[in-house]
């Protein structure tokens, strides 16, 4: 076990080479910047902030946008490693949860998707799947203002 877990924080640390890690700034200048490109409304946004990506017509963009400005999405999808990086970096008690959240829910677009509903779709599922105390903590690092 502490072999792969080395092993694993080695990888992690040859990702970072290439994937710079976004701070709590950062994902406010993305919130900010999708909720302008996507004309997000007030009560809407106020959710999105505490990652509560409620049903409304500007949602699925509003999380591709932001997904893409914080670096772990791209045209290919998802980046397994950058995600795992960006949040667990100075937290590996969170690798757990983190991994097992994007086991469940990445996937290639097979059903093709338009690019908007399938990062929406691997997004929400990898928040409802990791742990609620790691949500609370991503909301407190990132985004809460």
């Amino acid at each position: 076990m502490k072999l792969q877990l080395a092993f694993l924080l080695f990888s992690l640390a040859l990702v970072s080479a290439k994937f710079e890690i976004r701070d709590r700034a950062d994902a406010l200048r993305a919130h900010e910047e999708c909720r302008e490109d996507n004309n997000v409304p007030d009560d809407a946004y106020d959710k999105f902030l505490n990652y509560d990506f409620v049903d409304h017509k500007r949602t699925k963009c509003y999380v591709k946008c932001w997904v893409e400005k914080m670096g772990i999405f791209r045209k290919k999808g998802f980046n397994e490693a950058d995600i795992v990086y960006q949040f667990t970096h100075n937290h590996p008690y969170y690798l757990q949860p983190v991994r097992h959240g994007l086991e469940k829910c990445i996937d290639h677009n097979e059903s093709e998707s338009d690019v908007c509903t399938f990062a929406h779709r691997v997004f929400s599922c990898w928040l409802k799947n990791i742990s609620k105390l790691y949500v609370k903590f991503l909301v407190n690092k990132l985004c809460k203002i």
